[in-house]
């Protein structure tokens, strides 16, 4: 008996010290237009963004002729109406640019060369909260009874019956409530 403790002890201890050491993933990089299009009035820029769930820390990559396009960030007036002095930030003009995601919310983009974003050379993004979910967890299960019974839901635990709240947990909370309830059966 002695030795399964210490057994799940360790095991306990390797889990808590995984959460501390977890980390987020750093957010990724999405060069517009890609697979097979960009940043050009050929490309249909609604459709690729609406196929991709863009959250804060990720990156766009533009990718075009530097020598007839160019990148800017407007407001949403500015894209409604593709007018490049509603900018926000600096045109870019190298070909190449990257603009960071760092914010939740609404960012547009337009060519601000005459007739481009007319021509549907302009993006909407919608950027999400990197910990959120976009999906929902299965719901708890209604439990009753006499006796008390441990109820989870991804980070979530409810002593006793009802029905536990849903929870999008991260990586770390997760493997804190692991831990935690193998130290827990050690008592």
């Amino acid at each position: 008996m002695a030795r399964l403790q210490a057994s799940l002890l360790a095991v306990a201890v390797a889990i808590a010290a995984a959460a501390m050491l977890a980390t987020p993933a750093s957010g990724a990089s999405y060069t517009v237009g890609d697979p097979g299009g960009s940043w050009d009035t050929k490309t249909n820029l609604d459709d690729w963004a609406s196929s991709i769930d863009f959250r804060s820390g990720d990156e766009l990559v533009f990718k075009y002729d530097a020598s007839v396009h160019d990148v800017v960030e407007v407001t949403r007036e500015g894209y409604r109406t593709c007018s490049p002095a509603n900018a926000v930030s600096a045109v870019l003009r190298s070909g190449a640019d990257t603009v960071q995601l760092n914010a939740t919310g609404r960012r547009y983009f337009i060519c601000g060369v005459p007739g481009h974003c007319d021509a549907g050379m302009k993006l909407e993004v919608w950027v999400s909260d990197a910990n959120c979910t976009t999906t929902l967890p299965p719901p708890a299960p209604i439990c009753s009874g006499g006796s008390p019974t441990i109820v989870m839901s991804p980070g979530v635990i409810s002593y006793g019956s009802g029905v536990a709240p849903g929870s999008s947990a991260s990586l770390s909370s997760l493997l804190v409530t692991v831990a935690s309830l193998l130290l827990c059966l050690l008592v």
